[in-house]
């Protein structure tokens, strides 16, 4: 897809420190499974938002995400230059079943999420100035930094955190939580 118009990356983190970023992305699982305590199986496949996700299917796509991620910043990281996998959240959902995981199969995806960021922040931290320069082709942004990417799936988070909290609240059980990363970088 290069040679086709693409959209810039935002700058909108540009002014945050890589280590303010990096916790934000390393506190990503925890912050989702707090976010999702206390809620009924009820609640995380009710579908209060017409035509939108549910929680389980938002907590299900983080991680099928995140599994895209580590190979995009793996590939960033030790390989650079190359093209970034790309796929088609909506299928994913419906073709993997999001919404007919049991609890103890959130759980397992939950687990998934926790070891990728876990694993995939240890290659952040070890990145040098160098490193944070290398880049990859995004389907959508074209050539993207190792920084990039860390931007992209620490607001990925907080993105989907920040949504399951507004379902909360249309389901009646409102969380007070703290964001992280106030402005969303799309």
């Amino acid at each position: 897809m290069v040679g086709a118009k693409q959209a810039r990356f935002p700058e909108v983190y540009s002014k945050l420190t890589t280590e303010e970023l990096l916790q934000a992305y390393a506190a990503g699982p925890e912050r989702i499974r707090r976010v999702l305590a206390g809620l009924m199986d009820a609640d995380l496949i009710a579908r209060p938002r017409p035509g939108k996700w549910s929680i389980q299917e938002i907590a299900a796509h983080v991680t099928d995400s995140e599994l895209i991620g580590a190979g995009r910043i793996r590939l960033t990281y030790a390989q650079p230059g190359g093209n970034l996998a790309f796929y088609n959240q909506d299928v994913w959902c419906q073709a993997l079943g999001y919404q007919n995981f049991d609890s103890a199969g959130l759980d397992v995806i939950l687990q998934l999420f926790e070891a990728l960021r876990a694993t995939t922040a240890r290659i952040f931290r070890a990145a040098n100035e160098e490193d944070w320069r290398k880049t990859g082709v995004h389907r959508e942004f074209g050539h993207v930094t190792l920084r990039h990417l860390l931007e992209l799936y620490a607001d990925h988070s907080e993105r989907h955190l920040e949504q399951i909290l507004q379902i909360r609240e249309l389901l009646g059980k409102p969380l007070q939580f703290p964001l992280l990363l106030k402005t969303r970088l799309y």
